[in-house]
């Protein structure tokens, strides 16, 4: 895991927070790797935020990553999506995304972010390819890293009453 310096971060227009990192998966020499960063709430009164986001803030936090982790800047792949609330008379929260190169990564990495309850915050999956295609099993890797990013950063709410330490229902093997 790599641990990024949240003084970086704090000067960014873009991102408040430091970002939580997943650790790196290794599937036939692809690597996937996923940051979850609190959305900073400066830009909330922006007239056009969703098309914003998209200009201007997810570009900064971007930069912001590649200044923190230079090997992203070599990533084949990398994409993200957001889900923002910009005050709570909002009735639904806006959502973006983008595939970065990878079909239909931005709108699974948005349904991710919307089933998990995510609020204010932008996700993002770097992919360096290792030259073997991984079919359907890359659905499984971005998913996965996408989802101890979040996890690390506190923004998988559980249902109350849900507990992290109860054991898996389904069928079980004798």
């Amino acid at each position: 895991m790599f641990t990024l310096s949240p003084l970086r971060f704090l000067s960014s227009a873009a991102v408040g927070h430091a970002p939580a990192a997943s650790d790196t998966l290794t599937l036939h020499k692809s690597i996937f790797q996923a940051y979850a960063i609190k959305w900073d709430k400066r830009d909330a009164d922006h007239p056009n935020l969703s098309p914003h986001m998209k200009s201007e803030c997810v570009p900064k936090l971007l930069e912001d990553l590649h200044a923190a982790e230079p090997r992203t800047r070599r990533a084949s792949h990398a994409m993200y999506a957001w889900r923002v609330r910009p005050d709570r008379s909002t009735p639904t929260p806006l959502v973006g995304s983008s595939n970065g190169g990878e079909a239909g990564a931005g709108e699974r990495l948005e349904r991710l972010l919307e089933l998990g309850h995510c609020e204010d915050v932008v996700l993002v999956v770097f992919r360096w390819y290792g030259g073997v295609k991984l079919g359907s099993d890359r659905w499984k890797c971005i998913s996965s890293v996408a989802k101890e990013a979040l996890d690390r950063g506190g923004f998988l709410s559980r249902p109350s009453g849900e507990d992290g330490d109860q054991a898996p229902k389904g069928k079980r093997r004798k």
